[in-house]
């Protein structure tokens, strides 16, 4: 096992240990799904210009078929996502600009040595999903404060509230800086439901949780 895969793994192992959410600071306008396949390479860009077809990758990610789920077989020594499960084969990536072809994304929130923080995919090699489009997507989501930010009767600061001691919702809509949610549990009696609010400015006032 080479050092950058060691490397790697370590980060992996940190991140499973801690929350399954994303960063809460939003500064990003969706989140890139990349494929795991041992066929394919995800390949990683300077500033391109011009079409990937004649750009220049400055590195790649690779991937081999282990047993049960694919394991890294390459990975960049700075390279440290948001959110990647082998064991589910996901990985998930912050967009924080687009171009036609392009997509820049954060590949490091770790307080580590490497730069840039950001670099550019080709958009056809990963699949980009709005923040709305995520957040509808994923398995629930709850309140960072429980507190400042309960479950209201409509999508307004003032609007009475609807339950202040629920934590885990399945998101139904969105609307704006708001999602109309139910109780995750989904129990056919007394399941809570109601607006609550998402971001404020570039701050993420929920978390998420990919998997149940």
């Amino acid at each position: 096992m080479n050092r950058s895969v060691r490397a790697l793994l370590a980060v992996l192992l940190g991140t499973a240990l801690a929350s399954p959410v994303l960063s809460q600071t939003l500064g990003s306008v969706g989140i890139v799904q990349v494929p795991l396949t041992a066929e394919q390479p995800l390949y990683f860009y300077g500033d391109p210009s011009g079409h990937p077809s004649t750009a220049s990758p400055l590195d790649s990610l690779t991937f081999s078929s282990g047993l049960h789920h694919h394991e890294v077989a390459h990975a960049p020594p700075w390279f440290a996502p948001d959110e990647f499960k082998l064991d589910y084969d996901l990985l998930f990536l912050r967009a924080v600009s687009l171009r036609r072809y392009w997509v820049e994304v954060v590949v490091h929130t770790q307080a580590v040595r490497w730069a840039p923080q950001t670099l550019w995919l080709d958009r056809e090699a990963v699949t980009f999903r709005s923040w709305p489009e995520f957040l509808l997507e994923v398995y629930s989501v709850e309140p960072v404060d429980l507190r400042a930010n309960p479950l209201r009767s409509a999508p307004q600061d003032n609007a009475e509230v609807t339950a202040s001691n629920q934590d885990d919702y399945r998101v139904i809509a969105v609307q704006g800086d708001w999602l109309f949610v139910e109780g995750a549990d989904g129990r056919e009696v007394g399941n809570p439901r109601g607006w609550l609010r998402w971001r404020q400015a570039d701050r993420l006032l929920v978390r998420y949780n990919l998997l149940s």
